[in-house]
């Protein structure tokens, strides 16, 4: 029995090969998306090839910039070494000045010594003339030699006195003409030391030329690094605006394989009704008749109407209005209220289904992060209290200090407490100590942090202005530990800072309203020192 309008006789079979080919579809649309699919893989792994090619690129550019600034750094302490030699070679040139002007002074007293000597010698030889004479005299004039043994006696001393000044000047001219050699192996000494310093400085000029050469190339590579990590940048946006197109073309598959899949769905459960109602007709059919369904068929041509005789016509219509009674008020918008309904609902349901996952999905981040989170704050919490270890009892020269989680149980909703051990002292927090220990301590923490991974520069303004003198010195020698592995730029006002400082440098105003920088590097002055003693 068939129930409703001629028209819609052949639903069924319009169903199923409409079902049919919403299968074709689906298949079609799987070996789409397998496709799509494939292409994505395909496309992700060039991409991943493409971010490690990005990886090794961006690395080779920071050693290259690392090279850079090692270049630059070396040229820096050539131009130093450079300007040392200069300052050692202006020196020696004043030494050697120094040392002619002494050699020409010798060379005086050497000409005068000479004079006196000559003199001497010719007062020598008038007393000879002057003896034999007397002698003569004497041997003549014998009577008189008693009255002239006084002036020999006289004159014999004179000699003797001459004598010891003739010796006296021999030995100072031994003495100067050893000074004299002494003078000139010490020039001879400073002019190969000149002209060691002049080699040493055509080798630094060849040396500053060979890295002013490497800087250029370096320059060079890293410009075409730039170059090549940005033809690689295009790429990689290229690649991920298709791969962000690909994504939308799988969302639109699937979600026109989801609107396939819900459309099979209502058209199975469409079916399944049809197979209940049915079903319902074939029990009320066999129960009311005792007879199925199927036994009516061939009188559905008489029950129509077309072949009864008239006595039997108001038989068969009472039963059809029978039928009809039983059948109940038809709500001919049932249907359509239905699919409206059905398809709310389908709508509503996928929805909350990718609600509920999106929430799923953020939970699963947000459990990762807090992990991946409370793992680095915990070795990092651990790595600080072991850098702490070390560096408090420097500063404090004993004790201990460490820090403790007021939650343990709970890291990243816990507060953090500093406890303070100085020795001679108690255990107890940071707030209860003094200024001074407050500052030291707070120090301590800061570069217990900082030398977990040390920067290339650290800048610190007035760091150390609330301690005493004692203090000050334990925190410069913590400071020259630092400043091992970082460049250190500090603003302080205290002396004792100041003498463990490399390099000052200050701001005057000379003039009203005019600002001069004054710098001094303590290593040149000091070096400048030892040439000069």
């Amino acid at each position: 029995m068939v129930g409703g309008s001629p028209e819609k006789l052949s639903g069924i079979l319009l169903k199923k090969q409409e079902l049919r080919t919403l299968e074709n579809q689906l298949a079609e649309t799987g070996a789409v998306l397998e496709r799509a699919r494939a292409e994505q893989k395909a496309t992700e792994d060039q991409v991943r090839v493409l971010e490690n090619d990005l990886q090794k690129k961006t690395e080779q550019k920071n050693a290259v910039v690392q090279d850079e600034i090692e270049a630059q750094k070396a040229v820096y302490r050539t131009t130093e070494e450079l300007k040392s030699a200069r300052r050692n070679l202006e020196i020696l040139g004043l030494e050697q000045e120094q040392l002619l002007g002494e050699a020409e002074d010798a060379e005086e007293e050497m000409e005068k010594y000479n004079a006196a000597l000559g003199r001497i010698g010719e007062e020598v030889r008038e007393a000879q003339k002057r003896v034999a004479r007397l002698s003569g005299e004497i041997e003549q004039v014998s009577g008189e030699m008693a009255g002239f043994e006084e002036r020999v006696m006289d004159i014999r001393l004179r000699l003797t006195a001459i004598n010891a000044e003739l010796e006296s000047n021999t030995g100072s001219l031994r003495r100067l003409k050893s000074f004299q050699e002494d003078g000139a192996s010490r020039l001879e000494q400073l002019s190969a030391d000149i002209e060691r310093k002049g080699l040493r400085l055509i080798e630094i000029r060849d040396r500053v030329s060979e890295h002013e050469t490497g800087l250029a190339r370096m320059y060079e590579e890293m410009r075409e690094t730039e170059a090549e990590l940005a033809g690689t940048e295009a790429d990689y946006q290229a690649i991920d605006t298709d791969l962000t197109e690909k994504d939308t073309a799988v969302s639109e598959i699937q979600r026109r394989r989801e609107t396939v899949l819900q459309k099979i769905r209502m058209v199975e459960v469409e079916q399944s009704q049809r197979q209940m109602r049915r079903e319902n007709v074939e029990n009320r059919t066999d129960e009311r008749y005792h007879r199925p369904l199927a036994a009516f068929r061939p009188e559905l041509p008489r029950m129509a109407g077309a072949d009864l005789p008239p006595e039997k016509l108001p038989e068969a219509l009472a039963q059809l209005d029978k039928k009809i009674k039983s059948i109940g008020n038809v709500n001919l918008e049932a249907i359509a209220e239905y699919e409206a309904l059905k398809e709310r609902f389908g709508f509503l349901e996928t929805q909350r289904n990718d609600l509920v996952k999106a929430v799923e999905d953020l939970h699963k981040v947000i459990r990762k992060i807090n992990r991946i989170s409370q793992e680095r704050f915990m070795k990092t919490f651990e790595q600080v209290n072991e850098k702490m270890g070390e560096v408090f009892p420097r500063l404090f020269q004993g004790g201990t200090a460490r820090l403790i989680l007021t939650e343990p149980d709970k890291p990243l909703d816990s507060g953090v407490e500093f406890m303070v051990h100085p020795p001679g002292k108690k255990l107890t927090r940071l707030t209860l100590l003094s200024g001074g220990e407050k500052a030291l301590s707070a120090i301590a923490f800061v570069f217990s942090i900082f030398l977990i991974k040390p920067a290339s520069f650290c800048i610190l303004d007035e760091i150390d202005a609330p301690l005493d003198e004692a203090n000050v010195f334990r925190f410069n020698e913590l400071l020259k530990i630092i400043g091992e592995k970082s460049q250190i730029i500090m603003i302080t006002h205290k002396r004792k800072s100041m003498e463990f400082a490399d390099t000052l440098f200050g701001i005057t105003m000379e003039q009203q309203g005019v600002s001069k920088v004054v710098s001094v590097n303590f290593e040149t002055v000091q070096d400048d020192r030892t040439v000069a003693d």
